[in-house]
């Protein structure tokens, strides 16, 4: 039993920690260099939208504002069958060149941009939400990347721009920071394993048709990889969003995330191989399989050393367990303090940690006994 406690404690920490250390070293030693200068081919600005009236007026006046030549940026939003006034507001800016592609019947995220695609003859799509703000600059600094061969597909990067400092703002913020770094090293080591969904782009002639419920941030990316094809991170391509305020939205939309990543993985195991993907199956075991395995480590090392501690071993197996209560203790103030919106610092970590390995929990056992479905709702 007290190698189950060192096993379970060991995995939490490599996950959380020496994993990233690992990528990071890898990446300063290999440094894989990325060619990069301004290209202004054709491309398809996708908008991926579902009862968005709230919001996108605001994002078309954004994405027509995008420093990039008006002739070669054909706008396009995509709308899963908005029963809102969405495709109204559309339309009242299609003679500024934006168009609306309706789906009917609600077919999810995915299918619908499926159909898009299908629909397009620009040498490269770029993809964004309904709620996202791009920076001007941002699609030149995506597409800079193509110019390399090897590259098929770009992430940028995702800034939150509200000042909530709520547990889950600051938490969110917090796990972006480390997603950054992480991409950054992935990159230099030679390809990402998955981009952000709403800033990155691809070249179109290598897209695959994805099925409907599964997340196209993590899939999408690994079918280029199978075509032999890096992926890569672009900073300088910078996006921003609004963090969700209520545990209830955070909850629905990483349970969701969760399972289409389970979901998508099982669909492109290929690159699960280790003889043929060693990078790529080092980094997707690393930095998500043993990720959504947390709660499982998290259990077996409570369960565990409270058993070693209750058969008298004591010692240390008594402190970790103590520890251990005193961590969920704070994660139990620190729901209730966010419930009456009365946050403190010192509960925001233990907190969010027990909130996301919830949802990996919730997420695995929907996976294993339920079909994910394709649809989607608004975060905001």
């Amino acid at each position: 039993m007290t190698y189950v406690v060192w096993i379970s404690l060991f995995l939490i920490f490599y996950t959380l920690f020496g994993h990233t250390m690992v990528i990071y070293a890898l990446g300063c030693l290999r440094n894989k260099k990325t060619l990069k200068r301004n290209i202004y081919p054709r491309i398809a600005f996708l908008i991926a939208a579902y009862n968005e009236e709230k919001d996108i007026a605001e994002k078309i006046e954004n994405t027509l504002r995008l420093d990039y030549p008006k002739n070669k940026l054909r706008i396009i939003v995509v709308s899963d069958g908005s029963t809102d006034r969405t495709d109204e507001i559309v339309h009242a800016y299609h003679n500024l060149g934006v168009e609306l592609f309706r789906v009917e019947g609600r077919v999810g995220k995915t299918e619908a941009r499926n159909q898009a695609i299908a629909k397009c003859s620009e040498d490269i799509l770029v993809f964004s939400d309904g709620t996202t703000e791009f920076d001007e600059r941002a699609v030149k600094m995506l597409l800079r990347n193509f110019s390399d061969p090897e590259v098929g597909y770009v992430s940028g990067r995702l800034i939150y721009k509200d000042r909530g400092q709520g547990a889950i703002s600051t938490s969110t913020k917090l796990y972006w920071a480390y997603e950054c770094l992480m991409k950054r090293s992935q990159t230099k080591l030679s390809t990402l394993t998955g981009s952000v969904g709403c800033i990155s782009a691809c070249r179109r002639k290598f897209y695959k048709h994805l099925p409907a419920n599964i997340i196209e941030d993590l899939v999408a990316p690994l079918m280029f990889i199978q075509q032999g094809l890096r992926i890569v991170f672009e900073e300088e391509a910078i996006a921003y969003e609004r963090t969700t305020q209520h545990i209830q939205q955070e909850f629905s939309m990483r349970v969701r995330v969760i399972r289409g990543g389970m979901t998508g993985l099982l669909f492109a195991r290929q690159v699960l191989n280790p003889f043929k993907y060693p990078l790529v199956s080092f980094q997707l075991f690393g930095h998500k399989i043993l990720r959504w395995l947390i709660p499982f480590f998290a259990l077996s090392t409570f369960i565990s050393s409270g058993i070693v501690s209750s058969l008298g071993e004591g010692g240390p197996y008594t402190y970790l367990f103590l520890l251990q209560v005193l961590f969920y203790v704070m994660a139990i103030c620190g729901f209730y303090r966010h419930r009456i919106g009365k946050e403190k610092t010192l509960f925001k970590i233990p907190f969010f940690f027990c909130l996301a390995n919830s949802c990996a929990l919730t997420a695995f056992y929907k996976t294993m006994t339920g079909h994910l479905e394709s649809t989607w709702e608004s975060k905001y």
